[in-house]
Formats: C-alpha cells, structure tokens, sequence
C-alpha cells in the first residue's frame, strides 16, 4: 500500500506546478476547482484508506509477532511434551517389563505356595497316618495286655495260694465252688473263714474307665449281695497303669467294700488274710491281738492307698515331663518316638528275677539294704595293702 502517498504527492504538484492556463474560462476553472475537489477528497479518502491498511499491518505485524512468539512456545512446548511423551514410553515399558517380572515371579511363588502346601498336606498326612499308626500299636499292645489280664491274675492268684506261707483254696471260673451257677462267675475266690472273697479282673476300652469301674462295682454288688457265702470285701484287679487313671479306688455300695488294685497288691492283701484266718473267730481275740490285726490291716490299706497314690502321681509326673520334651524339641520327639518303637523291655528285668523278688520278702528286703549301703567291690588284700600304705606315708 506505499503507493498510494506516492500517487498523491504527484496529483498535488501537478496541480500546484501547472501553470496557469491563460484564457480559461470560468466553467473550466469551475471544473477544475471541482475535480480538484473531487481528487482531493479522492486522496483524503486514499489517505484514510492507507492510514487503515497501515494500522492493519501494524496489527498484523503485532499478531505474527505474537503468534511468531506463540509458534516459538508451542514448538518449545511441543518438544518438551515429545521429550516427556519419550520419558514416558520408556517409563511405561520400564513398568511393563516390571510387571511382567513381577507376574512371572508371583506365579512361581504361587507354584512354589502350590508345592509347599501340597508337600505340607502329605506331611500332615504322614504324621497323621504314623500318628494313627503309633496309637493303633499303642492300642494293639494295651488290648494285648489286657487281654492277658484275666489271665494273668487268675495264674498269680493260684500261684499265690499255693505258697507255704498263704495256703488259701482258691477257684477260678472254670472250677468254681458248688452252688455258683452260670449267672455270677467271678475270675476268681479266695475260701477265708467259711465265705469267699472275690478277686475279679477288669479291663475297658471305654474313654472313661472310672465310669466303667464304678458301673463294675455296682454291677458285681449286685450279683455278690444274693449269696450270703460272698465276704463283704471285694477286690477288682485292674492293669497297673490303670491306676493312673481312677481318682477313686475305694467304694462302699450298700453291705459292701469294693477295693480296686494292682496285680502288684494281691500278695500284701492275701498275706494280711492269712494273719487274720490264723484265728478261729474274731470274738475270741483279746484286746492286743485284735490291736495287732488292726494294725496290720490299716497298714495293708495305707500301704495300698499309697502305692495307688503314688502310681498316679508319678504317671501324671512322667506324662508332663514327655509333653514339656515335646513341646520344647518337637523335631526330637519324631526321632525319639521312632527309635522307641523299635524298642524292647531292658533284658535285666527278667521274668524269674521278678518271680522271686515277688515271692520272697526277705530277698526283698536284701535288695533293700544293698541300696542302702552298697558293699566295696575291693578285696580284702587290696585294702590291707592300701593300709599299710597309708601307715608308711603317716
């Protein structure tokens, strides 16, 4: 649009510069005048139009600057959003490969989870088959035992009133007194002046065996109270390790005593018998020998109580004294329990040296006082030689 000032400039000194025309007319001049006019505002308008399209180029020279500065940001701001779109993609892959580790180690922590709890299954399956193992030969055993229980008794019974010093008759099941019929057959009877005393064997698999031994008490009473010949003393012989586990060993039911014992009792109690059949009747006895008897029975009773007591006691002791080694070395305890399986009753508990130590207090009693006061195993040659010895260094 520069032009435009040129062309203006050049109408006015041509106008300006032109000279004056002589002879022209007043309608020329008049014309003139208005075409000078009409040029004139023809420049004016020119002039407004350029000054328009000058502010125009001002305002669009601004707006490219602007829109230069803009384009310059945007591109800045598009290379940082490159940039960041990059760091981005790299982080995004650095997550994804992240993730696909991270997968790939939960599912082989997950198998691992798979095999440990399986593996922990078939463990807690192969403690619990050895465990059922353990307590079915446990079982086996005790019901081995147990059932040579009644068997047991009734031959030490018959052993016991053999001796010389019980002399009692005695009668099993097999060979029972006149008058004893198919409904009441005890394991065995002891003859005791002019009654018999009855000794029965008692086994349960029952959970709770004092239930089972107090419902035998009442059940034995029963039949026993029919018969006027049955003594009002009654003994159940139960395995030792029973013992353990009745808190009541002594029952009065009706006209009757019921005592519960060991095999290990019967040759105190037959031996406190034969004290008392030594004399005819009771009514004869003076003051001192019905002292004595008394005594002897009390003591009997006492030492019966206590070893019952003590049985208890020192089972309930030795039980802890397993479950505290369990409970502190646990792995141990496998070990120990598989090794005691496999074994045996110690060889010097020998079923002769038992016998006689059974059957002869006075062997008891030796064995007692060698405990007591244990004798040197050094001969006598040795000793006077250590002697003389001593003297010379004195």
């Amino acid at each position: 649009m520069e032009y435009i000032p040129i062309a203006l400039g050049c109408i006015i000194l041509y106008f300006v510069a032109r000279p004056r025309i002589s002879g022209v007319n007043a309608e020329d001049n008049i014309r003139l005048r208005a075409e000078l006019e009409q040029q004139t505002k023809e420049v004016g308008r020119l002039q407004q139009h350029w000054e328009e399209e000058k502010r125009e180029k001002t305002e669009i020279t601004g707006k490219a600057k602007e829109l230069k500065e803009a384009h310059i940001a945007l591109k800045a701001e598009h290379t940082a959003i490159a940039n960041e779109k990059d760091h981005l993609y790299k982080q995004i892959a650095h997550f994804e490969a992240q993730q696909i580790q991270r997968e790939a180690e939960q599912k082989n922590a997950l198998n691992e989870f798979k095999e440990a709890k399986n593996s922990l299954e078939d463990e807690k399956r192969r403690v619990r088959r050895e465990d059922e193992e353990r307590q079915q030969s446990i079982m086996e055993e005790r019901d081995r035992q147990w059932n040579e229980h009644e068997i047991s008794v009734a031959s030490l019974l018959r052993d016991l009133c053999k001796k010389r010093e019980f002399q009692f008759d005695g009668f099993d099941n097999t060979n029972l007194p006149n008058g004893f019929d198919g409904s009441f057959k005890p394991d065995f009877l002891i003859e005791f002046l002019g009654q018999y005393i009855i000794f029965d064997a008692k086994v349960s698999r029952s959970d709770n065996f004092q239930n089972y031994v107090t419902t035998q008490v009442k059940s034995t009473v029963k039949k026993a109270k029919s018969r006027s010949d049955i003594y009002p003393a009654i003994f159940l012989v139960v395995p030792t390790e029973a013992i353990s586990l009745l808190k009541e060993t002594i029952f009065h039911e009706q006209d009757f005593t019921v005592y519960v014992v060991s095999p290990e009792s019967l040759a105190p109690i037959l031996a406190g018998l034969k004290k008392i059949t030594t004399y005819e009747l009771t009514e004869q006895f003076d003051p001192q020998e019905r002292e004595n008897i008394i005594n002897l029975v009390a003591n009997l009773d006492f030492h019966i109580h206590q070893r019952n007591a003590t049985d208890i006691l020192m089972s309930k002791f030795g039980a802890e004294l397993i479950r505290d080694s369990q409970r502190l070395y646990p792995e141990l305890s496998k070990e120990v329990i598989a090794k005691k399986q496999n074994m045996r009753v110690p060889n010097n508990l020998k079923p002769t040296e038992l016998k006689r130590l059974t059957a002869n207090v006075d062997a008891q009693v030796e064995e007692i006082e060698e405990l007591e006061s244990p004798k040197a195993t050094i001969s006598s040659t040795d000793m006077k030689s250590a002697e003389l010895l001593l003297e010379e260094k004195l």
